[in-house]
């Protein structure tokens, strides 16, 4: 144990340096943040100044908006909040509040339902964040949702009008997190992390046995040799995908606040067994189920990469193959029981490729379930060189005991 200890550190002081490359991640996906609060600087401009535009013909009609966008955030939430209830038919309609108001139309195709799914989602969300005094993002918008058909009823003018008009800025910690992942910036960190490990166990072996039989000339068994490489590529990929993760999260959160971990992350859900509805579930549960993906996909990629190595011996056949493996992921359609299909993470963790594929097995539990067999499954391919050189030394040694005794 001792001697695999120094084998493991003087393999990890050879790799190349790990630490400005993830300062350099985090950089980069910080960027984003920047950007959305500038965008949100620039709606906020744009809307007020379309609010006197549009209103200034009808001042009367239009001052309950006017006055609670000029007052406070939660006073404008409360305006918005009233007139999606009057828009649900939750609350009776008045002269300062007729339920609608520059983005929330009263002219676009509202004959046909358009949007009503949106309202009656993010006036469900809202009241659920009043009960736990959850404070929401700021402007209030539509929880529009693509997945499930909101803007079908749409053209393309009012489709683009709607998106436009409701965005999402996630100015908090916890919240910056949540859109890395919508995003799907983990394909980035893991394509990152193929480049710097791809050569790690193919390198070895293109070198015949030279390294190994060095190795083995210290007391390092073959088994340890190989758990060295895996300890490394995987130690490596984890570096590069959690670390600068980490690092936005905590900058953004000293620095904006956190958020709040309970806030309703949309989704679909079968809990009584008569199938898919849509829900709500809180964001650190979405967090934790991400993260657990996310784990067993780096643990999935190293254990391919050392498949791979092992296939190819040779380090740019294997770097290439894992990116081309992971570019397929962001192109190819559902399918159940496939590990290369969790490489969406958001749409497995809300349940969205469930509702799309129609298939139980892609349902966030059995997309953890499955990823973990298909881990095992390539663990057993890494070890099979192992496991034959060892039976073929068992049955050599018990061939020669038998002769002997013979």
């Amino acid at each position: 144990m001792k001697r695999w200890g120094y084998s493991l550190h003087f393999e990890l002081r050879k790799r190349p340096w790990v630490w400005p490359i993830v300062l350099l991640l985090a950089i980069g996906l910080s960027i984003g943040f920047w950007q959305q609060r500038q965008a949100r600087t620039q709606f906020i401009q744009d809307y007020a100044g379309r609010l006197e535009k549009w209103y200034t013909p009808h001042k009367k009609a239009g001052k309950a908006e006017i006055t609670a966008f000029k007052r406070s955030p939660a006073a404008y939430h409360q305006w918005y909040m009233d007139s999606l209830a009057v828009n649900l038919q939750k609350k009776p309609p008045t002269m300062a509040l007729d339920g609608f108001g520059v983005r929330i139309y009263n002219d676009i195709d509202t004959s046909r339902g358009a949007l009503s799914a949106s309202i009656s989602r993010t006036y469900t969300q809202f009241l659920y964040m009043k009960q736990h005094k959850i404070a929401p993002m700021y402007p209030d918008s539509l929880d529009v949702e693509t997945s499930t058909g909101d803007l079908a009823g749409l053209n393309n003018q009012s489709t683009q009008m709607v998106l436009r008009d409701n965005p999402h800025y996630y100015l908090q910690g916890w919240y910056y997190l949540w859109y890395l992942i919508r995003a799907n910036s983990v394909i980035l960190l893991f394509l990152v992390g193929i480049l710097l490990t791809g050569r790690q166990w193919a390198k070895e072996l293109a070198n015949k046995k030279a390294h190994s039989d060095w190795l083995l000339l210290q007391g390092q068994r073959t088994l340890a040799q190989l758990g060295n490489q895996f300890s490394i590529i995987f130690y490596t990929f984890a570096q590069i995908v959690l670390l600068p993760l980490g690092l936005v999260t905590l900058g953004i959160g000293l620095g904006a606040g956190w958020g709040d971990l309970r806030y309703p992350v949309f989704g679909f859900s079968n809990p009584e067994g008569l199938g898919l509805a849509e829900s709500f579930m809180p964001l650190r549960s979405y967090l934790f189920q991400a993260f657990g993906l996310i784990i067993l996909l780096i643990l999935f990629l190293t254990l391919l990469n050392m498949v791979f190595a092992q296939l190819f011996r040779n380090s740019w056949l294997t770097t290439v193959g894992l990116l081309l493996v992971v570019g397929i992921t962001q192109v190819m359609p559902a399918i159940p029981n496939f590990p290369l299909t969790y490489f969406r993470i958001n749409e497995t963790i809300t349940g969205i490729l469930q509702k799309t594929a129609d298939s139980d097995a892609l349902q966030p539990q059995s997309a953890l379930l499955n990823l973990s067999w298909w881990c095992l499954a390539l663990l057993i391919i890494v070890l099979l060189p192992i496991i034959s050189q060892q039976f073929h030394q068992f049955w050599r040694t018990a061939s020669h005991r038998y002769l002997q005794q013979a």
